[in-house]
């Protein structure tokens, strides 16, 4: 890990915690407890399995995939697995022998992970055997996006680059100037038919074509100020995402904005400062911003519809739409279901005691998450049985 990027973790942490990077431990303010609720949901662990061995405090981009029937999870010691999506059961298990830290990405029958080392491993997503692997240059923190013909990678020194899905053959690259200080963590890049959009470190997305790497569009949403290098961190490292013909994206220190994936125009923009990124469904797009507040935007014009400032510092991942609950999850392996009307807590469960560094995913009727201890389980909201009349 770089002075630079070790630095950012711990200045992320001070700005979160409303102090100076070097000040006096004593000023740092804690994480809020967890007070009781009423849960007026009833929360059902499905199943549960452990994957690999625990990364506690790396802050990987490690994060579970699925094509629909099977959920893909892969652990920091190279172990990757294939889960019967109903019943967590292993179909398959491959030892990979490299150190994961992002994926999988998954499309068009290939698993695909980036190494904390610098290399990108695509496995056959049926066998779990891998099909090859290739340098990259440097650490890979996001989940590679995999297209019908590209895999698309966000790695650490700032490039995003195109490599053939049958041997790995890098196809294009694009380059970012890197600012002296960031924050640990990339986002990942989405692919919409024949484009991919991704972030960058220097508080930039861009639009670019899936098989050249050609710009369509690119765009600031974060704007260096300040007079500290401190003060000018500008970042897109947390979750974006493209529905339908929009793309909706938030920087630290920045914007959250809605842009035309075709055009780049900004549809809406609100002042916000994120470092864990958004979700986003039909009605509402909602943001973890960088002290934990829960906040859901009208997706139509990006105001405000309502916040939950309960789980201050919770360090919380970025929320995720889930039945008729707002889904997040936090430091102390707790998943926080918020009513989606009014942001209102309706239920709680805890996965395990270690953090959980990404947003769920959505398989089925059921919301799978996995911890930073390897832990991978899967939940579901039990429905009420209706009485007859």
């Amino acid at each position: 890990m770089t002075f630079a990027r070790a630095l950012a973790i711990a200045a992320g942490a001070a700005i979160v915690g409303g102090c100076s990077l070097f000040g006096d431990d004593s000023t740092v303010e804690p994480p809020a407890e967890l007070v009781d609720i009423e849960q007026t949901l009833e929360i059902q662990r499905v199943w549960s399995t452990r994957v690999g061995r625990g990364t506690e405090g790396l802050r990987l981009g490690l994060r579970p995939s699925t094509d629909g029937v099977y959920v893909y999870a892969g652990a920091y010691d190279g172990r990757v697995v294939a889960l019967d999506a109903t019943n967590g059961r292993a179909v398959w298990t491959t030892r990979t022998d490299a150190p994961l830290s992002a994926g999988p990405g998954y499309g068009n029958g290939v698993l695909a992970f980036g190494t904390s080392d610098g290399e990108l491993i695509a496995l056959d997503a049926q066998t779990g055997e891998v099909r090859w692997r290739v340098p990259v240059g440097s650490e890979v923190l996001a989940a590679p996006a995999v297209g019908p013909n590209v895999i698309a990678l966000r790695s650490t020194d700032g490039r995003l680059r195109g490599f053939s899905i049958n041997d790995g053959r890098v196809m294009w690259t694009v380059e970012q100037s890197q600012p002296p200080l960031i924050v640990r963590g990339d986002t990942k890049p989405e692919i919409a038919s024949q484009t991919v959009v991704a972030g960058f470190d220097n508080g930039r997305i861009g639009a670019y074509r899936l098989a050249s790497g050609d710009p369509v569009w690119e765009l600031a949403i974060g704007s260096p100020a300040g007079r500290s290098e401190l003060d000018r961190l500008v970042d897109i490292g947390g979750d974006l995402q493209i529905l339908g013909n929009d793309v909706y994206a938030v920087g630290y220190q920045g914007r959250a904005v809605a842009v035309d994936l075709n055009s780049g125009f900004v549809l809406w923009e609100q002042e916000m400062s994120s470092l864990a990124g958004l979700g986003a469904d039909a009605r509402s797009v909602y943001v973890t911003n960088d002290v934990s507040y829960v906040v859901s935007l009208a997706r139509t014009n990006g105001v405000v519809q309502w916040t939950q400032e309960a789980l201050r510092l919770r360090d919380l991942t970025a929320p995720v739409r889930f039945m008729n609950t707002v889904v997040v999850g936090d430091f102390e392996g707790y998943l926080h279901f918020m009513d989606v009307d009014d942001g209102r807590f309706v239920a709680r469960a805890r996965v395990t005691s270690a953090p959980i560094p990404a947003a769920p995913i959505i398989v089925g009727p059921n919301l799978v998450v996995q911890a930073e201890d390897g832990r991978v389980a899967a939940y579901t909201i039990v429905e009420e049985e209706q009485e007859e009349g």
